[in-house]
């Protein structure tokens, strides 16, 4: 049985949070109450989340993926040992960078601002993508 491991992240926002994880292809489950994990037999385990990838999605032989939210409102990514080959800081860093850009366009939609245009700047990590604004 592969043990759990729960990463810190600075995600607060769980529509933005789903929506990341969608825009990187994930089929993602939300629960308004943390449901348990099941590991690669189908064994409910004790770790819960309120956001999940099921096992069947993430791949052959794998655990789900979950995401639960913190008593600091902050959402720790569940992944388990054997996922992590496939599922570690790689690609936790794509979800952190999806759903920063998420996060920033319902800043600027409820601040009354509009995208106008946007550019990918390559980094060491990854593209970034800066927006431009307008009122």
């Amino acid at each position: 049985m592969s043990a759990y491991n729960e990463i810190d992240t600075e995600i607060t926002d769980r529509d933005c949070l789903v929506e990341a994880l969608q825009e990187l292809g994930h089929v993602v489950q939300v629960h308004e109450t943390p449901v348990q994990l099941e590991g690669y037999h189908g064994d409910k385990r004790q770790q819960r989340a309120d956001v999940v990838i099921r096992r069947k999605y993430v791949g052959a032989s794998s655990n789900d993926i979950g995401f639960v939210k913190g008593a600091d409102g902050k959402y720790k990514a569940i992944v388990s040992d054997y996922d992590r080959h496939q599922y570690g800081d790689a690609w936790l860093n794509k979800v952190r960078q999806a759903y920063a850009a998420k996060k920033a366009l319902k800043l600027a939609k409820h601040a009354g601002m509009r995208v106008v245009g946007h550019k990918e700047i390559p980094t060491a990590q990854g593209k970034r993508i800066q927006y431009v604004f307008q009122k």
